[in-house]
């Protein structure tokens, strides 16, 4: 309980700025607010994988290829952004690489400036394309997990007793992981009342049920980066909450999930 209430604060501050961004900012201000929002999860990741050779000038570069494409994508295609961030990757290792200890970490570094184009800035800027169709598909998205996440860490830390991610996140249990399944399917029922988007409510339910699933699965692989360096927190931007990628880690596998359900699923 200590914890929550060290977590509260920051919770309603984050409430509202989420709020306002999503309500009120136009796309291309929205899609700057969220680059920098997903390059100081970037920060965080590359400082816990620790790379050798790296150059932070090209990790940005590269995301904002990525948040190029996304934006505008009637005129610049996600698959030159790629290719571009390929190339230009490709030869700053080429002319940088020039030991024998850089080498034998190279596939290593190489692997991580990547990992943070296809990991966080591809996946993320999913939330600009529910952004596009309309806030409310946001305000699902975020409420169905916020929701889900809540009846995993009560009814986890009351009754969770069968751990399912021992090493990723020990706290999590498969009383928490059913919890947060059924409340967000819950959830998803009474978002469809409070933020009203073009879906039945059966399918409502379902999506929000899946959303309850994934977002349990991407927070624990968020945490083997974390457990990997030793860190209990991505950061320390956030009181309570750790940094800007332990906020953001649900939303990796989320918003493309509910991008697809939508365009495949919802009638």
């Amino acid at each position: 309980m200590k914890d929550l209430r060290r977590r509260l604060p920051t919770t309603a501050v984050l409430i509202v700025f989420a709020y306002a961004a999503i309500r009120f900012l136009p796309i291309l201000y929205f899609s700057a607010l969220l680059y920098l929002l997903v390059s100081l999860a970037a920060w965080e990741l590359i400082r816990l994988t620790r790379p050798q050779n790296f150059s932070w000038l090209l990790v940005f570069a590269n995301g904002l290829l990525v948040a190029l494409a996304f934006t505008f994508n009637q005129k610049i295609d996600l698959k030159q952004a790629l290719a571009a961030g390929l190339i230009a990757s490709g030869l700053f290792f080429l002319f940088t690489v020039r030991s024998r200890e850089r080498l034998d970490q190279f596939a290593r570094d190489w692997g991580i400036l990547f990992l943070t184009t296809v990991y966080l800035y591809i996946p993320l800027y999913f939330l600009l394309e529910l952004k596009k169709k309309g806030a409310n598909y946001l305000f699902f998205l975020i409420f169905v997990i916020a929701v889900g996440d809540s009846g995993a860490y009560f009814v986890g830390s009351a009754l969770g007793k069968h751990k399912i991610y021992p090493l990723a996140s020990p706290k999590k249990s498969l009383e928490g992981l059913i919890a947060a399944i059924l409340t967000a399917a819950l959830s998803g029922w009474l978002a469809v009342l409070l933020f009203p988007v073009a879906v039945g409510i059966p399918t409502a339910i379902f999506t929000a049920a899946v959303i309850g699933l994934f977002s349990q699965l991407s927070d624990p692989v968020e945490s083997l980066f974390k457990r990997a360096a030793g860190k209990k927190d991505s950061g320390s931007l956030l009181p309570g909450h750790g940094g800007i990628l332990d906020r953001l880690d649900s939303y990796i596998f989320c918003a493309p999930l509910l991008f697809y359900l939508i365009r495949y699923f919802w009638k």
